[in-house]
């Protein structure tokens, strides 16, 4: 089970459906894939629910589809048979819990205080979701809860968009974020794939927030690097030497030598190491073992770490935000 809670991080955002007619399912299941959002939280609203989960799950056979708004044990027994891979409530339902941990279901229970916090704990579920998420307090609120439940992970949803996704992004006890942006009920049935799909990757890269923070450049010595520092302050960027690299300004690093990447490297800024490594896996980038450093004792959130492949004869690290 837990490696469904590891593919929930790699996504990161949770498109949540309300579709009225399940003969549409299988082309919104292509447009999110398509997107770079290969996972659909159905909820329970329509009738047709179980049916067009059932028609996303033989569309991308490999996209996580779940059940949400499941508010009793006989929805959700219709989910999984149809074949939801997660359950997903609006609140805390205690028979629903029970039934998905003894049918080992993953399943992630609406909570939106400390007391049902703690009821889930008391059940073995620390993967919650929190709504309604931005009416609750949003992101400030799960740095509140982070304190007393360092064990719990959140899915904030409600009121989550492409213009605060970063922010909920950049929090460690974030799991993922639910959001309906991208599958608004006029998309569905206008059957506006492509424009689904748009924003989709429009939601990826806002949630990823990639941003070049700096260039390193190697050269052959001290010496060099002195050299090449001070053509950079022809141009007013001002000079900062240290132990192994000199900065002009922030934007530039001029080693002291041959450093990683054939010419340099590239320090690139994200929201999320771990997430953004899940992502860049599917392009054939992997982290170098070895050159993690973490933002506390290891085996808490990555702080940079190197990937393995080059860009242009340059290295590149990834750097928490």
């Amino acid at each position: 089970m837990a490696d469904i809670y590891d593919t929930f991080r790699d996504i990161g955002i949770i498109p949540v459906v309300a579709i009225e007619d399940a003969s549409k399912a299988a082309n919104l299941a292509h447009a999110l894939v398509k997107g770079g959002l290969p996972a659909s939280e159905v909820t329970f609203r329509t009738a047709c629910a179980a049916e067009a989960i059932a028609e996303m799950v033989k569309a991308e056979p490999d996209m996580l589809v779940g059940a949400g708004t499941v508010l009793n044990v006989e929805q959700a027994e219709r989910a999984v048979k149809a074949g939801a891979k997660f359950i997903v409530s609006p609140g805390y339902n205690p028979d629903v819990v029970d039934w998905c941990i003894k049918n080992n279901v993953p399943t992630m229970p609406g909570i939106s205080n400390p007391s049902e916090i703690t009821s889930c704990i008391n059940k073995g579920v620390t993967h919650l979701k929190l709504f309604p998420a931005e009416r609750k307090g949003g992101y400030k609120i799960i740095d509140d809860f982070a304190g007393p439940f360092p064990q719990c992970t959140f899915m904030p949803t409600g009121g989550v968009t492409t213009e605060n996704v970063g922010e909920y992004a950049k929090r460690k006890n974030i799991l993922c974020m639910g959001g309906t942006w991208m599958v608004k009920k006029p998309l569905i049935e206008g059957e506006k794939w492509d424009e689904i799909t748009e924003i989709c990757k429009g939601a990826v890269k806002a949630m990823h927030g990639f941003k070049v923070t700096h260039v390193g450049i190697n050269t052959k010595d001290e010496n060099d690097a002195n050299n090449v520092a001070d053509m950079f302050a022809l141009f007013g960027l001002e000079k900062k030497v240290g132990n192994s690299s000199i900065f002009s300004s922030s934007e530039i690093e001029v080693m002291k030598g041959a450093g990683r990447g054939t010419n340099g490297h590239l320090s690139i800024q994200c929201n999320n190491i771990e997430r953004a490594l899940g992502y860049l896996k599917q392009f054939g980038f992997n982290a170098v073992a070895g050159t993690e450093k973490y933002t506390g004792k290891e085996g808490s959130p990555l702080k940079v770490v190197y990937l393995d492949k080059e860009i242009g004869g340059f290295a590149v690290h990834l750097v928490r935000a």
